[in-house]
């Protein structure tokens, strides 16, 4: 069928496009050149005249890939194949290349620390500052208004500009709105002269599709379900290629195009059939991109990818969304066997029960590949935060898990992971190489009471947390200069009419992520210290220390005791209480922080692959884990304890107030495939919905299954499992993330 033509076609050209067919870490694109040339003689243009200038300049110079099974049009053949607009990946990463040095250059004391700080698993470090990935266009606004009316709101605003900084920012705008009618023209202008080459009456037609949308379309806004699904992915291609950020999600479909669709079926314009077809082909194009079939190890960035696509929910005026458009995603992402783009479902307790059965068919044959969002505290929790409730109900999540409000904010919700179990560890151990970090931990040794250990713990968290910040938005105000986004930010609410980039704080919200990792590590610590340094009998914590610094070698009988201890996820009042009270003052030790663009960090409690990476660099802790040990994740409870149940894990998350957490809070777990069926795993996920958790992250599998997988890869191809924000194929995995997801723990039945 056409359909497995279109995916050969893609293979064929993505394998020759790979991160390591061109190069790998030494590929620079052959643009790089022209722009160095442009800046050599254009000597004192500021960083947003340097970006307008780039983007011309890629429009001028790409050669449009039409893929004559296909009617999307979108790749220009200047990034990668495997990401999504990131810096050093593509064309559009030049500006921040050459760039990027101002971050050091801002402090280069604070910027060794920070980076030393990141190397010793106190927090992530990448970028440093800025999270360049991790963003979704504002597609709400270009399907709504069409390019064209956002570039005469421009021209407006050019008149009312009160200085010349204001001035080139929109002219910039201008300049990138225009460069990109220019892509779309060139599309219309390749797929115009390869109708005479077509073989066969579909590639007649894809290229006619092409030939006349590309012309008109995203610069008028799109009036099909087909003008939209192609301006959606235009824009996220394009403005990944030419701005070097990373465009994370490709959208919340079904509230994008549902209104399109229904209008088309009506009147006649597609058929049922015709418009699963167009979101089938839609769809394979994130898939295609990869080789999900390669080895982790072999793959680019473990084969973890953004590309995060979001159904169901509701709309600004708090409509529930579930529409024609709902169900034909998820049927063709599972008919399709997709892995990418990752699917986030937006539900409620009160989430239709169509909805989670066909959401839930995957879970049951094999394929963990969907992600829980939950409505009931999502927009809650971003009300709480300053937002007006309209916009908070337009969230996504971009990449893994950071909660963003489509079209409003970058809410840069990934690039400082900070780690709680790393601050325990340094409370205790002694480690000669933080005083390259700036970091200070006090030791809780002679504490005489718990309160005592309490404050000195919880000092150490939050000095090192208020340094990380304050450094960010000290040195990370320099993002403007290293590498603005005008064409993104005119499509931004509010940057236009505060003439002002997103990277300087131009949109109408700029939070920064700030995200706790291992907070059950640390929980559970504090709840063992107390229980057996101060409440078993006389004062024990010198032996508990002595015991930890051992690695608890020749102290079986105490980590015996430690690992009996309350621990979070066991719903008792004691560990509920302190765990709540722990997020309770990280809360309020940040409020007064001011990120890069001056806007507020956002609590969240989730992490990465740093479960495994981090474990490696942190030292044994009070809770009875060895140094080496694995982390956890989010919510999820350790798995060094026997859990007493799903129930008692969510009734313990549901004990903090995460309403805290806009940036999201997020719960991991694993159910006994073959053992839940369809009501079961509804039950759950309206349990979870009304719990106040704000993302689920589900997995059905068997115990068994997997560990025959390890030895026998060849008998289980597509078993796929949902590790730390993505999912990949488990027989793809290496070694070492096989033994980490085998341990997890996989709740019963209660």
């Amino acid at each position: 069928m056409s359909i497995e033509r279109l995916r050969r076609e893609l293979r064929d050209y993505y394998d020759k496009h790979s991160y390591r067919e061109l190069g790998g870490p030494s590929y620079r694109s052959p643009l790089f050149a022209a722009m160095d040339a442009y800046a050599a003689a254009h000597p004192g243009l500021s960083a947003v005249q340097l970006k307008a200038a780039q983007i011309e300049i890629i429009a001028d110079d790409f050669s449009p890939v039409v893929f004559s099974n296909s009617p999307f049009y979108a790749e220009m053949g200047v990034k990668v194949a495997e990401y999504d607009g990131v810096p050093g990946l593509g064309a559009g990463g030049w500006l921040f290349t050459r760039n990027a040095h101002l971050f050091r250059d801002a402090n280069p004391t604070e910027h060794r620390q920070f980076m030393a700080a990141g190397a010793l698993g106190i927090h992530l470090a990448y970028s440093p500052y800025a999270d360049y990935d991790h963003h979704c266009f504002p597609y709400s606004n270009v399907l709504k208004r069409g390019l064209g009316q956002i570039y005469e709101q421009a021209e407006a605003e050019l008149k009312g500009c009160a200085n010349r900084a204001e001035a080139e920012f929109v002219e910039c705008a201008l300049r990138g709105l225009l460069a990109v009618r220019k892509i779309a023209g060139k599309f219309a202008d390749a797929a115009e002269n390869l109708l005479g080459e077509a073989d066969g009456e579909a590639e007649r037609r894809f290229l006619g599709m092409i030939a006349k949308t590309a012309r008109e379309v995203p610069w008028r806004r799109p009036e099909t379900f087909y003008e939209g699904l192609g301006a959606i992915w235009f824009l996220h291609e394009v403005c990944a290629s030419i701005e070097g950020i990373g465009m994370s999600v490709i959208g919340h479909l079904d509230r994008l195009l549902g209104e399109l669709l229904r209008r088309d079926l009506a009147a006649g314009r597609v058929t049922a059939a015709e418009a699963y077809d167009l979101v089938c082909r839609f769809l394979i194009h994130t898939d295609g991109k990869l080789d999900l079939a390669k080895p982790v190890k072999d793959s680019f960035n473990g084969q973890e990818q953004g590309d995060t696509l979001i159904l169901g929910g509701c709309d600004e005026n708090g409509s529930e969304i579930c529409n024609d458009v709902t169900f034909m995603v998820l049927k063709a992402h599972h008919e399709q066997k997709l892995i990418y783009p990752k699917l986030h479902c937006r539900i409620t307790k009160h989430a239709r029960a169509e909805f989670l059965d066909a959401i839930n068919r995957d879970f049951l044959s094999g394929r963990n590949v969907i992600s829980f969002l939950n409505d009931d505290a999502v927009i809650p929790a971003q009300v709480q935060a300053g937002k007006r409730l309209e916009d908070a109900r337009r969230y996504v999540a971009g990449g893994c898990w950071e909660i963003m409000l489509e079209g409003y904010e970058h809410s840069a919700g990934a690039n400082c992971y900070f780690s709680l179990p790393r601050i325990m560890d340094l409370s205790i151990h002694e480690h000669s190489e933080l005083a390259t970090t700036g970091v200070v931990c006090a030791k809780i040794d002679g504490a005489q009471d718990f309160e005592e250990v309490y404050r000195i713990v919880l000092g150490n968290a939050t000095r090192g947390i208020r340094q990380m910040c304050t450094v960010i938005g000290r040195n990370g105000n320099v993002w403007p200069q290293v590498s603005p986004a005008p064409f993104f930010s005119a499509c931004l609410s509010d940057c236009l009419e505060n003439r002002t980039d997103y990277t300087a704080g131009g949109g109408r919200y700029n939070p920064h992520g700030l995200p706790l990792a291992g907070f059950a590590v640390f929980v559970d610590s504090l709840l063992a210290i107390r229980k057996l340094g101060f409440e078993s009998g006389p004062c024990r914590l010198n032996e508990l220390l002595k015991a930890v610094r051992a690695d608890w070698e020749g102290h079986a009988n105490l980590r015996a005791e430690a690992l009996t201890t309350p621990h979070f996820g066991d719903d008792t009042p004691e560990s509920n209480a302190l765990a709540r009270r722990v997020l309770d003052d990280l809360y309020a030790s940040t409020r007064d922080l001011k990120n890069e663009r001056g806007g507020p960090f956002q609590l969240g409690l989730y992490n990465y692959r740093d479960i495994i990476d981090w474990a490696k660099i942190t030292g044994a802790t009070p809770d009875g884990r060895r140094a080496g040990d694995y982390l956890t994740q989010g919510l999820t409870p350790s798995r060094l304890r026997a859990s007493p149940g799903i129930t008692a894990t969510i009734n313990s998350a549901a004990a903090l107030d995460l309403s805290k957490c806009p940036a999201n809070s997020v719960l991991t777990v694993s159910l006994p495939l073959g053992v839940v069926d369809l009501q079961t795993l509804a039950q759950l996920e309206r349990a979870y919905a009304a719990s106040g958790i704000g993302m689920l992250q589900l997995n059905c599998v068997d115990k068994a299954q997997l560990l025959e997988a390890r030895e026998h890869p060849e008998r289980h191809p597509e078993l796929i499992v949902r590790l730390y924000g993505y999912s990949a194929r488990f027989i793809c995995l290496t070694p070492e993330m096989q033994d980490e997801f085998i341990s997890r723990i996989i709740y019963g039945r209660d």
